[in-house]
C-alpha cells in the first residue's frame, strides 16, 4: 500500500491495469462526467458517452451480482428518498414535469449503487479519490489562469469550471470548496510519504481551491470554506494552532479578494440579488405550509410560481433545502436530513474503527474528517443556490460509503 500512498505513477498504473472491467467503467465514468472530453471538443461529441458507461456498468455488475454486496443505512434512506419522489410526481401540480425530469435523479440512485459496490477497498478509494481531485484541480489550475491574466480583479460573472455541471461561477464555487476540503485532508494524511518537491505539488490542490473559490466571485463559496475552516477547528484538540492557522488563511484570502467583491459582501442581506432570494424563500416557505407533506411536485417550482403566485419565467429557489421542502415535503425534507446526518455517522464510524485498531491509516481517517468538510461546505454554499440534484451531494455520499466499506475491510485484514 506504500507504494500507492507514494502517489507513485509506476505503482499506480500497475494496480489499475489489474483491476477488473467494472472499476474501469465506473472511472470512466467520473472522467466524463467531471472533464466532460465531449464537449471541450466538438468533433469528439458523437455519442452520449456517460450514459452508455453508466448502462454497461449497471448491466455487467447485474450479471456479476455485485449490486447489494455492501451493506449501510445511507442505501436504504437513497431508496427511501427516491420513493417520496416518485410519490411526489404523482400527486404533484404537473406529474408529466415531474415524470420527465425522473431519469435525471434515477441516474444517481444508480451512480450511487455503482461506485458503493465497486470502490470498496483502501486501494480502490484511494485512486478514485485521487482521479476525483485530478479533475477538481484542472478546473482550479484553469480557473486561476484565467484570474492571473485579469491581473487578479473582481470578475463579474466570476470564473467558472468548463463545460458541464460546474460551468457557472457559483456551481464552481461549491467544486472549489468541496475540493479544498478533500485536498487538505489528503495532503495532511500522506505527505509523510513524499519528498519535499511531490509535497509541494499536491500543496497546490488545496492552494488553487482557495483561489478559484475567491476568482469565482461566489460569496456563498467563500462562506463555505470559512465554514469548513470553523468546523475543523470545533472539532480540533489544537484550538489556539487552528485559530492562528483560519487566521492566517484567511489573512491570505482577504489580501486577495478584490475591493468589488468585498464591497459585494458589505451589501450582503441588502443588495437586489439577496432581496430577491428573500423573496423566492418566501414564495417556498409557503409553498411548504400550502403542500407540506409531498410539496408542490418534484421538479415543479416554477411550475408551482406560475399556477399559484402567475409569475413567468421565475428565478430558481437559491437554497437547496426550500427546494427540497417544496417540492417533497416535510417528508422529502426529513429524509434529506437523514441522509447528511448519516453522512456523519458513517465518517465517526471510520474514524472509529481507525482509532480500535492494532494498526493506523491516517489516510482512512483524515478522509472520513475530509468527507465531512466536504458536506459541511456543501450545506452553507447550497443555502444560497440550487443544486440539490448536481453531483456534489450525491458523488460525496457514494464515497462516504465507500469510504465506511473499505475501512471494514482494512479492519478485518489487519486485526
Amino acid at each position: 500500500m506504500n507504494n500507492l500512498y507514494e502517489i507513485k505513477i509506476n505503482a499506480l498504473w500497475g494496480f489499475v491495469k489489474k483491476q477488473d472491467t467494472l472499476f474501469w467503467l465506473i472511472n470512466l465514468y467520473l472522467f466524463f462526467e467531471y472533464i466532460r472530453p465531449q464537449t471541450l471538443y466538438k468533433t469528439f461529441d458523437i455519442i452520449p458517452y456517460a450514459q452508455i458507461i453508466l448502462i454497461l456498468s449497471l448491466i455487467l455488475s447485474v450479471m456479476q451480482g455485485q449490486l447489494g454486496r455492501v451493506k449501510n443505512p445511507l442505501n436504504k434512506l437513497i431508496v427511501i428518498y427516491l420513493l417520496v419522489i416518485f410519490a411526489s410526481s404523482f400527486f404533484a401540480l404537473s406529474p408529466e414535469n415531474s415524470f420527465e425530469n425522473l431519469p435525471g435523479f434515477i441516474s444517481w440512485v444508480i451512480i450511487y449503487f455503482l461506485i458503493v459496490n465497486i470502490i470498496n477497498t483502501e486501494h480502490r478509494f484511494l485512486i478514485f479519490i485521487f482521479a476525483f481531485m485530478l479533475y477538481s484541480f484542472k478546473m482550479s489550475q484553469f480557473s486561476f489562469r484565467n484570474w492571473l491574466g485579469s491581473g487578479f480583479s473582481y470578475i463579474n460573472i466570476g470564473s467558472g469550471g468548463g463545460p458541464g455541471w460546474f460551468h457557472n461561477s457559483g456551481e464552481f464555487g461549491i467544486q472549489m470548496v468541496i475540493f479544498f476540503s478533500l485536498s487538505v485532508c489528503f495532503f495532511w494524511s500522506l505527505k509523510e510519504f513524499w519528498p519535499r518537491w511531490k509535497q509541494c505539488c499536491f500543496f497546490l490542490f488545496p492552494l488553487t481551491a482557495l483561489t478559484g473559490t475567491v476568482s469565482s466571485s461566489s460569496r456563498g463559496a467563500v462562506i463555505g470554506v470559512l465554514g469548513v475552516s470553523l468546523f475543523w477547528l470545533f472539532k480540533s484538540k489544537y484550538k489556539i494552532r487552528g485559530v492562528l492557522l483560519i487566521g492566517i488563511i484567511g489573512a491570505v484570502v482577504y489580501s486577495f479578494i478584490p475591493d468589488q467583491q468585498l464591497a459585494r459582501f458589505e451589501a450582503m442581506g441588502e443588495d437586489n440579488t439577496s432581496i430577491s432570494r428573500f423573496v423566492l424563500w418566501e414564495r417556498g416557505l409557503e409553498l411548504i405550509n400550502q403542500y407540506p407533506f409531498l410539496g408542490v411536485g418534484y421538479e415543479n417550482w416554477r411550475i408551482a410560481q406560475k399556477r399559484i403566485f402567475g409569475i413567468e419565467n421565475s428565478q430558481v429557489c437559491h437554497n437547496i433545502f426550500i427546494q427540497c421542502a417544496s417540492e417533497l415535503g416535510y417528508i422529502g425534507l426529513l429524509v434529506l436530513i437523514l441522509l447528511m446526518a448519516f453522512t456523519f455517522v458513517n465518517n465517526y464510524r471510520v474514524r472509529e474503527i481507525v482509532r480500535q485498531s492494532k494498526k493506523d491509516n491516517k489516510f482512512l481517517f483524515f478522509m472520513a474528517h475530509g468527507l465531512d468538510g466536504a458536506l459541511v461546505g456543501y450545506v452553507i454554499s447550497g443555502f444560497f443556490v440550487t443544486v440539490l440534484y448536481y453531483p456534489y451531494f450525491w458523488i460525496n455520499l457514494a464515497m462516504t460509503t465507500s469510504l465506511h466499506e473499505a475501512a471494514i475491510r482494512w479492519s478485518k485484514e489487519n486485526n
